[in-house]
């Protein structure tokens, strides 16, 4: 098992890949302080924990407060006695176009999404720093690493989200503290499943992944608990796309673009 006998918290761990990196996490060995800002899913993923046979606490939280984040370090401490790492999840996507899009709007993404990781990691670090070991993974997306239209504040947080890790992987190694960043690209999750339900949408958003079609947020997981445990020893201030390979992809859907002699058509397949 990859992190038996670890103990993680995971933000945003009511939902999505959060509650996926849960579950995963507790079958590979550890115990989870799931975290989050809604304490019946969050209260949920604890009992999908705790039938993995792991001990399980929740934390009902807002990331973007400092206080919490304290106290989130606080009750995991209590409960466990150590932090071996953290798993930053919890993200808003608040679509907008940037000619009317509120401060407000902007603010909320930002004070979840970059303000939170750096608080939690923050918070969770002190501890690490203490037993000179620790890893540190945020759950950045595609969108940090290219424009994500009409997303309002989305891209910029998840961009920044990728710089943050790499200062805190090169500042902390010396104390033997990894710190890394999964970046997911289509993904279903509750955050986007209004948008798959739109069966155009949900066709259209397949057609551009190489793969032929989107992630689910267990193949996220899978990421986030490898840079957790100790496979990932000698990986710090690194950004690992697990998106199917559609960063890579733009020259493919590019027009007049053949490959071989023949244009690639994803939707025959």
């Amino acid at each position: 098992m990859m992190l038996e006998g670890k103990k993680i918290i995971v933000t945003g761990g009511g939902s999505g890949i959060g509650r996926a990196t849960c579950v995963l996490a507790a079958r590979e060995g550890a115990g989870v302080a799931v975290a989050d800002i809604n304490p019946e899913t969050g209260a949920e993923t604890v009992e999908m924990v705790k039938a993995e046979r792991r001990e399980a606490i929740l934390i009902e939280m807002d990331t973007s407060k400092k206080a919490d984040a304290l106290r989130m370090a606080e009750e995991t401490l209590a409960a466990f006695g150590t932090i071996d790492g953290i798993v930053c999840c919890a993200i808003k996507l608040v679509p907008g176009r940037l000619e009317d899009l509120p401060e407000e709007d902007w603010d909320m993404v930002m004070d979840i999404g970059l303000k939170g990781y750096f608080l939690c990691a923050q918070a969770a670090g002190r501890t690490m720093i203490k037993n000179k070991s620790g890893a540190i993974v945020f759950v950045s997306s595609v969108g940090g690493m290219q424009t994500y239209p009409l997303a309002g504040a989305y891209s910029v947080c998840k961009a920044g989200a990728i710089m943050l890790s790499k200062l805190f992987g090169v500042e902390w190694a010396a104390h033997g503290i990894r710190a890394n960043t999964v970046s997911p690209g289509q993904v279903r999750t509750p955050m986007t499943e209004a948008m798959f339900q739109d069966p155009v949408i949900a066709k259209g958003r397949a057609a551009v992944v190489p793969m032929g079609r989107v992630g689910a947020p267990e193949e996220i997981a899978e990421g986030c608990v490898f840079l957790l445990s100790e496979r990932a020893r000698y990986i710090t201030a690194a950004n690992l796309p697990i998106d199917g390979g559609q960063g890579e992809s733009k020259m493919i859907h590019t027009p007049g673009r053949n490959w071989g002699g023949k244009k690639i058509d994803y939707d025959a397949r």
